[in-house]
């Protein structure tokens, strides 16, 4: 009997019991007749005319091999909790037919979107009520379908996504062009073989290998504007009507936009932001970690189903906010479990306050004091720009880390007294202090750190500055060499616990390498930390209160019948590095990995082997000759065949311009078939 509880959906949903499932593989025509492809898991109905609410994740992250492994067991659960859960590969990637669109989040990406939902809605046996979730780019597309607003989706669920697509996405972080190891990955991906045939036939090398890669296209927008902010939420919050699920980590890059999201949007909201990196919070490194996908259930469950409880509009929508609070630690890149609790609270955090504390050389003080050093009032602090400066921090404000003492040696640092009493700080600090640089091109990079009794440094958080943003991100402009300005600049969300006896450290330099390209210029630049109008502002919040303790354990989950992760060769999954070049002095940071899986179904097996190879270089006594190199390659072996796609990207620059090459080669048996190379200079602009 399906009777219902005091929240309005099935009790037989929240039970223990779950439902079977059949997977289906299927076609959406869309408009124009090109075949998107779809792998719906299905629930097994338990009386005559049940029907089931719709999950789609649409993502260009080919569904049948790349994500095979790792996505059953997701759906799986979803299914079996009574979700129809569907993936959809979008035109001209993985088994849909197409050419690849001009961009991420395109208009015909998102026109076909539409049009998905509209079918999905309609197919037996679905209820009629969609609702979109994803990680990272389906959590993108889920926003910005959600602005558009289709009659069948109800409700949405974005984890590590952002609202602002110029200045807090992988492209331009803080607004300061930024090379990632995904700009490689997603270029040598959309260069694969359709699936399941992987035939390197005409139509593959018409409609993928020949496509020019999307770098070129986010190298020619350097400056923020319509292609960008057609796209981005942060533009109009109000545009979105329906309830939305959020979930961040605090180490990953898009935690800002998640919290901003949650203050901004008009509508029933939940967010959950917890320690992990870009990853989920069931397995998300490092932990503790909770079954997010009961948590996502029962959510859409609210409004999904329409003999669920109805949603009543309220002057003041309803949010709820989880939020871990980490108690501090040593730096430790392999950290698994990050000290702190689970608190549920709001934003601003309720009894928070901001506490303030005074720059001046080489300290941090919570009262502004007359300056005896410094009969002109400004203390003044220079520092040397040294471009190959930052690769303690990462490549994205995201990382776990080890100790940040090298990135500081090469920074103004600013060091407070030792904590006499604990202090725990929710939200976004913020530092304004006047500057200049001999250089009108010099970038800033902030860090705020905890520095341990026996002085290692552990990286909390941290921001970009790019000069030319000073004034107006759409109207941007360098300040002339030596002028000075106001650094006024929020940093990443972040959570800390600075304890007794660790002192609180601001970082500053003018390099932050890899996670932002280097400036062009030599140069010296100064910090005015004068103790009265310099400071750093932390959102100070009451010692560990509305501590939540009831998350769901972490469940097993099915795994893939038919397909397998296995040992790629003796080499670790992921190294990495720095070098020097002898001969020209160039330095240089280096992420490599490898990873092989099996896939053995519809009568056939296939072993891939992917590898990645990310080099940023630069060199402190030359850095408008900088470098970045990527080479990709997956090697597919079945039936005595293997297939190989290689892929080179290569952007360097000088003063003036960027050159950019890709390379493309594919080769059957060891015998090269094709190669394309696609190459184009592109005019620097406030990078």
């Amino acid at each position: 009997m399906n009777t219902k509880n005091a929240n309005g959906p099935p009790s037989e949903f929240l039970t223990r019991r779950r439902y079977k499932f059949r997977i289906k593989k299927s076609w959406l025509t869309m408009p124009d007749g090109i075949r998107l492809a779809a792998t719906s898991y299905i629930p097994v109905a338990r009386r005559r005319g049940e029907t089931f609410p719709v999950l789609l994740e649409y993502l260009p992250y080919r569904k049948d091999d790349t994500f095979y492994v790792v996505d059953y067991s997701f759906f799986s659960y979803q299914a079996e909790l009574g979700f129809i859960t569907v993936k959809v590969d979008i035109r001209g990637t993985g088994a849909s037919e197409g050419n690849i669109p001009e961009r991420e989040y395109s208009d015909t990406e998102m026109q076909d979107c539409e049009e998905i939902i509209k079918q999905l809605a309609a197919r037996k046996p679905a209820n009629g009520n969609v609702g979109m979730f994803g990680v990272s780019w389906s959590g993108f597309n889920a926003l910005q379908m959600a602005m558009r607003r289709p009659p069948a989706l109800k409700a949405i669920h974005a984890v590590h996504a952002s609202d602002d697509l110029f200045h807090d996405d992988v492209h331009y972080i803080d607004g300061n062009l930024h090379l990632d190891p995904y700009h490689l990955y997603i270029c040598h991906e959309l260069g694969l073989p359709r699936t399941p045939d992987y035939k390197f036939d005409e139509q593959y090398f018409a409609q993928r290998f020949n496509h020019r890669p999307w770098i070129f296209s986010y190298l020619k927008n350097q400056l923020d504007g319509p292609f960008w902010r057609k796209k981005s939420l942060r533009e109009d919050f109000g545009q979105i009507n329906i309830p939305v699920y959020l979930i961040g980590g605090l180490l990953d890059g898009y935690r800002s936009a998640t919290a901003r999201m949650f203050q901004q949007l008009k509508v029933p909201v939940r967010c959950d932001i917890g320690p992990w990196d870009h990853s989920c919070p069931d397995e998300g490194a490092p932990g503790p970690n909770y079954e997010w996908q009961k948590r996502m259930g029962q959510w859409f469950n609210r409004y999904l189903r329409p003999d669920a409880k109805p949603v009543k509009p309220k002057r003041h929508p309803q949010k709820e906010l989880l939020v871990y609070v980490r108690h501090g630690h040593k730096p430790d890149v392999d950290i698994e479990q990050v000290p702190g609790y689970w608190r549920r609270d709001t934003l601003p955090a309720q009894g928070g306050r901001n506490h303030k504390l005074f720059l001046s050389p080489g300290k941090l003080a919570s009262k502004g004091l007359p300056l005896i050093y410094d009969t002109t009032g400004s203390g003044a602090v220079k520092l040397n720009y040294k471009a190959f400066s930052g690769t303690a921090a990462g490549t994205w404000w995201g990382n776990t880390t080890g100790d940040m003492a090298s990135d500081d040696a090469d920074s103004l640092v600013f060091d407070s007294a030792p904590m006499r009493k604990v202090k725990q700080i929710m939200g976004t600090p913020h530092l304004s202090v006047s500057v200049k640089a001999s250089s009108s091109k010099a970038k800033w990079s902030v860090r705020l750190e905890d520095v341990a009794p026996d002085g290692s440094v552990t990286l909390i958080t941290g921001g970009l500055f790019n000069p030319a943003h000073r004034m107006n991100r759409l109207e941007p402009s360098l300040p002339p060499p030596d002028s000075v300005y106001q650094l006024d600049l929020p940093l990443q969300f972040t959570t800390w616990t600075f304890q007794k006896g660790h002192k609180i450290r601001l970082a500053i330099s003018n390099a932050q390498f890899p996670i932002t390209w280097p400036s062009a210029d030599l140069m010296v630049s100064t910090v005015f930390a004068d103790g009265k109008t310099a400071a750093l502002i932390l959102p100070v919040v009451p010692l560990d209160v509305h501590a939540v303790k009831d998350l769901p354990k972490v469940v097993k989950k099915l795994e893939s019948p038919d397909s397998w992760s296995i040992d790629f060769d003796e080499k670790p999954e992921r190294r990495v590095f720095n070098r020097v070049n002898k001969r020209t002095g160039a330095s240089s940071h280096v992420i490599a990995t490898r990873s092989a899986y099996v896939i053995d179904k519809d009568g056939t097996k296939r072993t891939f082997f992917a590898e990645l190879t990310n080099t940023w270089t630069t060199d402190n006594n030359n850095p408008a000759n900088s470098k970045y190199s990527g080479l990709g390659q997956t090697t597919i072996v079945s039936q005595g065949k293997k297939q190989k796609l290689r892929t080179r990207m290569l952007v360097q620059s000088d003063a003036d311009n960027f050159y950019v090459s890709v390379l493309r080669t594919v080769s059957l048996n060891g015998k090269v078939l094709k190669r394309r190379r696609f190459h184009e200079t592109i005019p620097r602009q406030f990078q």
